[in-house]
């Protein structure tokens, strides 16, 4: 059966390939506020940008006949309010092609941070160190969230010889990466007596503000916090006190609650805080795999068949 599909933010070389290899079926370039199209199958979005183009414009005119949506972008917490999606909707996001880099960009934070470059970048070359770099040697680690991208900071953390603990959904048996597995409702247990803590878990009603003036007591005194997830898993309040009387050791982090970061933010005057501007998903190689995920769930569409990476719908808030 034909599919009517529309493309949103592909280049103009990108639609070419993709019409020639799929003759029989009908694919639209996705333009604001189309008129000649009255029902779709299917949208695919090259970029989070191109998505939201379509979804704040045109999303309603078309929520009841589309069966498959992909977003490029991992997080999807700000779309699709409760009941917006027809049950018959299929949802995939980029989730599974940005661990490399994001896990990259997270080693990135934590080891400006245990050697000091951050200090050294703000303040030049000539600056004495208020505390000596820290080793990962032996330190005690925890990931939370082990998918593709805590599963990708594990593989790079593991060979400075630190021990890891993982937080997760699902239980995992201890291997030779991983030492113990926690359950959320074990949060504050997993906290305990770790010296370098990562975030890479999606942004739902029950992990918002997972780190406030409660659980942060649970935390080791000196501990490093590392954020490539969502800015709103911290409470930035209790972040910031606690840094500012160095009961944490430092917070690097590559989101915030507010985005973009506001210039006069009080925690960007903290020599232990670190922030990018999330920028963590981005790299060289991160265009092939998009569009070799989006070609391989085209082909599954058509056919009918299971897409790869697809959303549980049961978890959008």
């Amino acid at each position: 059966m034909t599919k009517k599909i529309l493309l949103s933010g592909f280049s103009q070389k990108h639609i070419l390939e993709i019409k020639k290899k799929y003759k029989k079926d009908i694919f639209f370039v996705y333009k604001s506020n189309h008129k000649y199209i009255n029902k779709i199958d299917a949208l695919i979005s090259y970029s989070r940008k191109s998505f939201e183009k379509f979804y704040y414009s045109d999303f309603h005119k078309y929520k009841k006949s589309i069966s498959w949506i992909h977003i490029a972008a991992a997080g999807i917490e700000n779309y699709f309010k409760k009941n917006e999606l027809n049950k018959h909707c299929q949802l995939t996001t980029g989730k599974i092609i940005q661990g490399p880099q994001v896990a990259d960009h997270a080693m990135a934070l934590l080891l400006n941070l245990t050697r000091n470059l951050n200090t050294i970048i703000k303040e030049g070359p000539f600056v004495k160190f208020k505390k000596r770099p820290v080793e990962l040697y032996n330190k005690n680690v925890l990931i939370i969230g082990y998918g593709g991208i805590g599963k990708n900071i594990a593989k790079r953390i593991i060979g400075f010889g630190v021990n890891i603990d993982i937080l997760d959904n699902k239980k995992f048996s201890k291997s030779n990466l991983v030492n113990k597995s926690f359950l959320p409702t074990k949060l504050k247990d997993a906290l305990k007596n770790k010296d370098i803590i990562f975030f890479s878990i999606p942004l739902t009603k029950k992990t918002t503000n997972m780190i406030n003036k409660k659980t942060i007591k649970y935390i080791k005194k000196g501990a490093i916090l590392i954020n490539v997830c969502r800015g709103k898993i911290f409470c930035f309040k209790t972040i910031y006190k606690n840094l500012k009387n160095h009961y944490l050791g430092g917070v690097g982090t590559d989101v915030i609650d507010i985005e973009p970061i506001q210039k006069n933010n009080k925690l960007l005057n903290l020599a232990n805080f670190l922030y990018t501007p999330h920028i963590a998903g981005i790299s060289d190689n991160f265009f092939k795999r998009n569009m070799d995920l989006i070609i391989n769930n085209l082909d599954k569409f058509i056919k009918n068949k299971k897409l790869i990476n697809k959303k549980n719908l049961k978890t959008i808030d």
